[in-house]
């Protein structure tokens, strides 16, 4: 009878490989809600090094998936647990006598589990404050930790401060953020499928259907995807719009369903926070998305009566006093004809 050999599996020697222990190291500093803006950019650096890097975190990030899904082994009895002499002298790996594969797997393993645990167990979920706006209303707010947020027209956000991090929920619409610096407590922006992570800052950040638009006025952000943690099948390709960006001051970036795009300098640095005093100015954007901005300060909301009439790029600025004239001049430059009915402005081709 010829004897089989098993072939070598990743995690055999996963806890001796300085790769895979790296990995694990980085996952669980990701998943600490007080991870900075540095340890975020080292780990970019740390992922681009090399290949194996990504197919190391990669590996691990599947194995937090797949660990919580196994069905753990039988409670054993106190005095066959006293019969366990192993001391860490040695890696697990290399420990005799030899466990069940499916055991083996899960104590290799469990160093993935511990980070992660312990890494979430700093957390704390404080209740959330509410702030809105109607629509027109612009409102500054300062919050406990002496940041201030100033709200557009018709915007939701919800703050919640605990002492390992500061979180915020932008619902819907607009937002300035003036951070105070607590470098111990990062400040982080939810909004759509993004997180925008500041330490002492100032950026604007404004909510469309589709996409968010993140404007930097001083000091610099991280935009990431909102897990915080690429999927695997993304890892293995690492394609750069899903990966987090870094935007500075004079700078913009923009995030979607397609991703996250590179930071951009911003062509007026009084744009991005003109609204504040009653200007909404745009420059080549889709008319689909000013109107969601301009909407939240017009009388009257003003729908498409035409979906291709939102692809019409507009440049230019509305003032929140001067809703009508603005779609006047949407009429003489576009061809357009504003229907005034009793609840809504209708555009549509003439």
């Amino acid at each position: 009878m010829t004897e089989q050999t098993v072939p070598e599996r990743w995690w055999d020697k996963a806890d001796e490989d300085p790769t895979h222990v790296a990995a694990v190291d980085w996952f669980a500093r990701l998943q600490d809600p007080q991870v900075s803006l540095d340890d975020t950019l080292a780990w970019q650096e740390w992922m681009h090094e090399d290949s194996k890097h990504a197919q190391a975190f990669a590996r691990i990030e599947e194995l937090s998936q797949i660990l919580p899904r196994l069905r753990l082994p039988p409670r054993q009895a106190s005095w066959w647990l006293a019969r366990d002499c192993y001391d860490a002298s040695v890696p697990l790996s290399a420990w005799r006598p030899p466990a069940r594969p499916k055991l083996a797997f899960m104590i290799a393993a469990s160093v993935v589990l511990a980070a992660v645990a312990l890494a979430w167990a700093k957390w704390t979920a404080p209740a959330a404050d509410v702030l809105t706006t109607t629509i027109g209303e612009n409102r500054t707010v300062t919050l406990r930790d002496g940041s201030r947020i100033t709200l557009g027209g018709a915007t939701r956000v919800e703050v919640a401060l605990s002492g390992n991090v500061r979180t915020i929920e932008l619902a819907q619409g607009e937002a300035f953020f003036a951070v105070a610096k607590d470098p111990l407590r990062p400040f982080k922006v939810h909004v759509g499928g993004a997180n925008v992570v500041a330490v002492g800052t100032e950026f604007n950040v404004r909510r469309s259907s589709d996409h968010v638009m993140v404007a930097v006025t001083e000091g610099r952000v991280i935009v990431e995807p909102a897990s915080g943690i690429l999927p695997v099948a993304l890892l293995r390709e690492f394609k750069p719009k899903l990966t987090p960006v870094r935007v500075d001051a004079g700078e913009q970036t923009t995030a979607g369903s397609a991703g996250i795009e590179e930071a951009t300098p911003v062509e007026d640095a009084t744009a991005a926070t003109s609204w504040q005093t009653g200007r909404l100015a745009f420059r080549l954007q889709p008319l689909r998305y000013v109107l969601e901005d301009v909407n939240r300060y017009a009388p009257k909301p003003i729908v498409l009566g035409d979906d291709s009439i939102g692809d019409l790029v507009i440049t230019g600025t509305v003032t929140g006093g001067n809703v009508a004239g603005w779609v006047g001049s949407l009429e003489r430059a576009f061809a357009l004809e504003a229907v005034n009915e009793p609840e809504r402005i209708l555009i549509r081709r003439r």
